[in-house]
């Protein structure tokens, strides 16, 4: 296939043209490099190298099984596609001129992000949607609808995963997806070891498409290796690092003006109110000779918190609630025991906790534990996972204990294949 392609000498994308031999940039602080990602896909490109266009897709089925052990609790069962996915991506005019589209077909991939009073069109297959400019190493630009560059777990894909799903941790504190700008370098000076983000987000969540009031999301994210450049981006330590390596980050967000009780999702304030929110998070990871280490700890705090004056259908005015302010955390260790398998055992442990009391925030305190087994036949892009826990909360008893007596017990079993 063969195509000529000119560009009118007004167009940015002229500014943004690499001189012939040059190398493209690092992606933006946070994203996996590609040739790592799920499944490595079909090419296909102009001649003349102008264009180029690689599809890939990933399916996640999965059995969820739950047993709770609270009075008057009925055990449950799940047949679920988790997660079927469809990547487009590749370059136009340039080869530092860039795109990448996510669509998502499963039911769950239709939910998620902030909850739609203004109407069913949010749940619709769009993911992410994104133009990348990365003419220079030290600042990549993307425009469009993406993750928010803010907890490392949340960036990175649910397919690298080293347990069937993210920490309750991470889906209490994320700042998912959102439409906007960053600015950021996965090599800053060119040394290998040091990163960043920064970016301005509309703080809607994602498929916002309705005019809202002025208040925007504004995040930065700082992460280095000071051991050596290494797969910081997913779980398991399946290239079974000779030396340690280590990857930290840092990241702190503020959002004017948020509508909804976790700040860019979650459920909107029933009173139809807003709250201002800081968010930060330190995380980290080390990987060496087959073990796998990460953790995080988050922080969230709502203030500024206005009421909307919303009615209820008796025309009493709607309880002004306080937003989920409070702390999360998690740690997980994982172990590939074995030279020439790659068998993996998972242990984690992750935590929500309202350390203000009084009626100052509205997080509830949850308590989950987990075990896990995996097996990658290909890596992750032909995996089979098993994975056991007791998740609590302070709802079952007030007592750490009685609610951990109370809790529910959890299987799932997850088959990954990513093409």
């Amino acid at each position: 296939m063969q195509r000529s392609a000119r560009l009118h000498p007004a167009l940015l994308l002229l500014l943004l043209a690499a001189p012939a031999g040059a190398a493209p940039a690092a992606p933006t602080a946070g994203a996996p490099p590609a040739p790592k990602a799920p499944g490595h896909g079909v090419t296909v490109a102009t001649a003349d190298g102008h264009l180029s266009l690689t599809v890939r897709a990933r399916v996640q089925a999965r059995y969820d099984a739950e047993v709770p052990h609270a009075p008057d609790t009925k055990a449950s069962q799940l047949v679920q596609l988790r997660r079927v996915r469809l990547v487009l991506q590749g370059q136009a005019w340039s080869p530092h001129v860039r795109y990448y589209l996510q669509l998502g077909f499963a039911p769950r991939d239709q939910l998620g992000g902030l909850s739609a009073e203004d109407g069913s069109i949010r749940r619709n297959p769009l993911r992410d949607a994104r133009l990348e400019f990365d003419r220079w190493r030290d600042l990549t630009l993307w425009v469009g609808q993406m993750k928010v560059p803010f907890s490392r777990e949340r960036v990175m894909s649910s397919g690298t995963l080293n347990l069937v799903d993210r920490s309750p941790a991470n889906e209490e504190f994320n700042l998912d997806r959102d439409l906007g700008l960053q600015l950021g370098s996965k090599d800053l000076g060119g040394r290998g070891w040091l990163g960043y983000s920064v970016g301005v987000f509309a703080g809607q969540g994602r498929n916002a498409f309705q005019p809202t009031r002025f208040g925007m999301l504004y995040v930065a994210r700082l992460e280095a290796r000071p051991l050596g450049a290494f797969e910081d981006y997913a779980g398991a330590d399946l290239a079974r690092e000779p030396q340690a390596r280590l990857g930290v980050g840092l990241a702190y967000a503020f959002q004017d003006q948020a509508s909804a009780d976790r700040g860019v999702f979650g459920e909107r304030f029933a009173d139809g109110g807003t709250s201002d929110f800081h968010h930060a998070t330190a995380d980290l990871v080390l990987k060496w000779r087959g073990w796998a280490l990460q953790s995080a700890l988050h922080w969230r705090h709502g203030l500024h918190r206005h009421g909307g004056g919303a009615l209820d259908d008796e025309g009493a005015p709607v309880d002004v609630v306080a937003p989920r302010s409070g702390l999360g955390a998690f740690a997980q260790l994982g172990w590939l025991p074995l030279a020439h398998c790659d068998l993996e055992f998972v242990v984690r442990y992750a935590l929500t906790r309202d350390p203000y009391h009084h009626g100052l925030s509205s997080l509830p305190q949850r308590d989950e534990a987990t075990l896990g087994v995996n097996y990658y036949f290909a890596q992750h892009d032909l995996k089979l996972q098993l994975d056991y826990a007791r998740f609590f909360d302070d709802t079952m008893a007030p007592k750490y204990w009685d609610a951990l007596t109370d809790g529910t017990d959890r299987v799932r079993v997850q088959l990954q294949l990513g093409f």
